[in-house]
């Protein structure tokens, strides 16, 4: 299983580390943990480091510049001779992230063993000045992890996590009592909903300026819906907060309007390129 097992080399450059039998050398920069692509790639059992670049190809949106970034690296070329070239590296919140997508059998033990590891090697201002994390964090988050390990991945205390649960989801969230999962009725909101948005005018209902959002104001949705059309309002909320396509990002915040020329409340969603659910996005 996994081991935590760290040594230094080349002036602290470098460290060796062990995860379920496979010695993994990351990288030291700027006092932080990073792991490169073909280490991360071994450690979750993938046989090639593409893997590891599809799955941050295709969630790229998600990571920070403080999870991940390209760096110059000296690698062995042909013969004897050593080549630089640039190098994508994850840092430990970066590899927990991509470990979070990953569908491999080690994945679960890899998440857990970075946690241990960032709860032994993140400095303390870190863990008292937690990044800022959203409603959609918490939401994806919930889905892979418990409130516990939700506390040390975030920096926060498990009664921090609830609240930031309670907030995202809207509905009491204890140690006891998990985070809403998607259930078949909150899945079927979720299809009457995306399914009624698709025979719309996108465009007409998007008040967001970025191409790459979807905004929309539920009560303009509903005052074009008839009474059959739409879930209940309270179930609809739940379920979008749990929406992956389009991907849910920010609940009932208000932003300047690309339609109107003024402020509006809205839902706001990632698009995917990908997605098919809603054929006019």
């Amino acid at each position: 299983m996994s081991q935590y097992n760290t040594t230094n080399k080349a002036n602290n450059e470098v460290m060796a580390m062990s995860f379920n039998g496979h010695t993994l050398q990351s990288i030291i920069k700027d006092g932080q943990i990073w792991m490169t692509s073909a280490d991360l790639a071994k450690a979750l059992g993938y046989s090639r480091v593409d893997n590891i670049s599809k799955i941050f190809n295709r969630n790229k949106e998600e990571f920070t510049s403080g999870m991940t970034l390209n760096v110059n690296m000296g690698v062995k070329g042909f013969g004897n001779g050593n080549s630089v070239k640039a190098v994508r590296i994850f840092s430990l919140r970066g590899c927990h992230l991509i470990a979070m997508f990953a569908r491999t059998k080690v994945a679960k033990d890899f998440r857990k063993w970075v946690l241990d590891i960032l709860d032994r090697e993140v400095s303390t201002p870190a863990i008292e000045q937690p990044p800022a994390i959203t409603d959609a964090d918490w939401v994806r988050y919930s889905r892979s992890m418990t409130i516990p390990e939700m506390a040390q991945f975030t920096g926060h205390t498990e009664q921090q996590v609830i609240n930031a649960l309670y907030k995202a989801m809207g509905s009491p969230v204890t140690a006891t009592n998990p985070a809403p999962v998607l259930t078949p009725e909150l899945q079927h909101a979720l299809d009457q909903f995306w399914g009624f948005i698709a025979t719309q005018d996108i465009k007409a209902l998007n008040h967001s300026h970025k191409s790459h959002e979807l905004a929309i104001s539920i009560p303009e949705v509903y005052e074009l819906a008839e009474p059959w059309q739409l879930p209940d309002t309270s179930l609809l909320y739940k379920a979008l907060r749990l929406s992956d396509t389009p991907r849910f990002h920010r609940a009932n915040t208000v932003i300047a309007s690309a339609l109107i020329g003024r402020s509006r409340r809205v839902w706001v969603f990632i698009k995917s390129f990908s997605q098919t659910a809603i054929a006019k996005v």
